[in-house]
């Protein structure tokens, strides 16, 4: 997109941004993507704009705003555009090396909130942004929480957001398919893959192309795959009287069930 250096307002860039996207976004998408756009390049939220719609863009914000709008063009998510997100009422950075976090995976913190656990040791694994872990350690303070995932690059991202949130979470290296560990816990919490390689046909674009496979799906001859490990891991290191919580497709729930219930587990 081309970028003249000509005086722009808020309200001009917003006439832009709905004339350009319109077609391929709808309107209340718009409406948040545009206030998180303002906020984010030029710290004016919606209040401010809705009291000074006539606030001058600078060149270097013009710049990085009509970026957006072509990034956007391009199916890429907002959040990782602007590079973070909200979850759990806390800041999260993000790149493209995690997954975006969901509203289902607050549900399944919010799930383990309410279990009110205390003085607890607590695993994440498959942690990506960090995003369970470092909400668990911000909420249940006496509680030590470990974060688990494959690569440093992944883990960097968990980090800086346990930097960003003060909390302390230990990050480690450990690959689900190979986990080689002698800890134990009183709750494994984790949110593996589990979308199938036949169902990519249903997934939109912006995740397609710019989201982390190998967090999203797991091969069609072995849709269980990770639960297996995992609940394998968990029978010698789950501590007595200890919890599993998973988020899993809906379309498995009763292959789950049957798997956790073969290997002693109920509830």
């Amino acid at each position: 997109m081309d970028v003249k250096k000509t005086l722009m307002t808020l309200l001009n860039y917003r006439n832009l941004f709905f004339k350009t996207l319109s077609s391929k976004i709808n309107k209340n998408e718009l409406e948040e993507f545009f206030f998180w756009i303002i906020e984010h390049y030029c710290k004016i939220n919606r209040i401010a704009y809705i009291l000074n719609p006539n606030y001058q863009i600078n060149d270097i914000q013009k710049l990085d705003m009509f970026e957006a709008i072509s990034l956007l063009e391009q199916n890429m998510p907002i959040q990782y555009i602007i590079g973070e997100t909200e979850f759990m009422g806390l800041k999260y950075f993000l790149n493209q090396n995690v997954l975006i976090p969901r509203p289902e995976t607050e549900e399944l913190v919010s799930w383990i909130l309410s279990s009110l656990p205390k003085n607890k040791s607590i695993l994440d694994i498959g942690t990506g942004s960090g995003c369970i872990a470092v909400s668990l350690s911000k909420f249940l303070l006496s509680c030590e929480i470990t974060g688990w995932d494959m690569n440093k690059e992944i883990l960097e991202v968990a980090r800086k957001n346990a930097r960003t949130n003060d909390v302390n979470v230990l990050f480690e290296i450990q690959d689900v398919k190979c986990i080689n560990s002698k800890k134990n816990f009183d709750i494994i919490v984790s949110n593996p893959p589990y979308i199938t390689t036949r169902e990519k046909s249903l997934m939109k674009d912006n995740v397609l192309l710019y989201e982390p496979h190998n967090a999203l799906f797991v091969d069609d001859k072995d849709p269980l795959f990770f639960y297996n490990k995992i609940i394998d891991f968990a029978v010698n290191s789950l501590n007595k009287s200890g919890n599993i919580f998973f988020e899993i497709n809906e379309l498995m729930m009763d292959d789950v069930s049957k798997l956790l219930n073969k290997q002693g587990f109920y509830d």
